[in-house]
């Protein structure tokens, strides 16, 4: 049978096979490095992940970022998450997240306050709440 004739590379990587790799080592080294790249090129030979043709960041485009919230904030963001699904329509569900939900509230709030400056409800609301404390 031709599959006992074949070398096990996978045996081989997690035992640290010596020095004398097998021709097929090489050939499965480009191929890990291959899958990472995306098979749409504009021009023979260039990849998608030149970085000349990364798309510029667009209005969707996201980053991570963590942030604390108090628990009442938390668990009013999951009740404001499944009030909103229960006003939408059933194939729109999906797309209410609370990553959306911050976003759009973030935009609303900092809108105002570039518009109002020091009268906006964001620095009347954080003034308050540091001489609360």
């Amino acid at each position: 049978m031709a599959a006992k004739n074949k070398h096990d590379i996978m045996d081989d990587l997690l035992k640290g096979a010596s020095e004398d790799t097998p021709l097929e080592a090489p050939s499965l080294a480009k191929l890990i490095h291959r899958t990472g790249e995306t098979t749409r090129a504009t021009h023979p030979g260039e990849s998608a992940s030149d970085p000349e043709q990364k798309k510029a960041p667009g209005p969707d485009s996201k980053k991570k970022s963590t942030h604390y919230l108090s628990e009442e904030i938390f668990e009013d963001l999951d009740d404001a998450r499944d009030k909103i699904n229960e006003l939408v329509h059933q194939r729109l569900k999906s797309r209410v997240s609370k990553s959306r939900i911050v976003n759009q509230a973030l935009r609303m709030i900092l809108k105002d306050f570039e518009e109002k400056g020091e009268k906006s409800h964001l620095i009347k609301e954080i003034l308050k709440d540091i001489r609360k404390k």
